[in-house]
């Protein structure tokens, strides 16, 4: 067999998997319940994916259609956006109004919540360094004459030596 019997086999291949290739790329423009990938093409045209990779140019479809669907899917949003009827688009801002407004009302609720939560907390702390003051005004209070009744105690022990010191001489 000659080479030219496989280059024309090889050529009726590759013109196959063209073809095949060609149909699934037009069944998912047609069909955007089909997933626009590598995967889903492969399965579609009966190749493996890696035949898509190295050919480039199916790739190349599968992201115009990918970015045709999001086009599309844009428009279809504006349009239903501009579709709305005033009476549609009133009711829609009443109902944000009162959710806003139900956010407003419960933010002010916690708020007054903390901030009378604050006071209690401050008034708890000045009470508690008021009486800590006083505490420490009678520890030091109590050290002065804890002070004194030991400085006595030692000018008495003292006379108390010399009596007996002075009894035994």
């Amino acid at each position: 067999m000659s080479t030219a019997a496989y280059d024309s086999k090889n050529e009726e291949n590759f013109e196959t998997v063209t073809l095949a290739l060609d149909a699934a790329l037009k069944k998912m423009e047609r069909d955007s319940a089909i997933s626009a990938n590598a995967s889903q093409l492969a399965k579609l045209a009966g190749v493996h994916r890696n035949t898509i990779y190295h050919r480039k140019w199916p790739l190349e479809r599968l992201k115009e259609i990918k970015a045709k669907r999001a086009q599309q899917k844009e428009d279809q949003a504006v349009t239903k956006a501009k579709s709305r009827s005033p009476e549609e688009m009133l009711e829609q801002s009443r109902i944000e109004i009162i959710y806003w407004f139900t956010q407003l009302q419960d933010a002010r609720s916690a708020n007054a919540d903390l901030m009378t939560n604050v006071r209690m907390t401050a008034k708890a702390r000045d009470h508690y360094m008021d009486e800590h003051q006083q505490c420490l005004g009678i520890i030091n209070q109590l050290r002065s004459d804890i002070r004194k009744l030991e400085n006595t105690i030692l000018v008495l022990q003292d006379e108390i030596h010399q009596l007996q010191g002075g009894s035994n001489a």
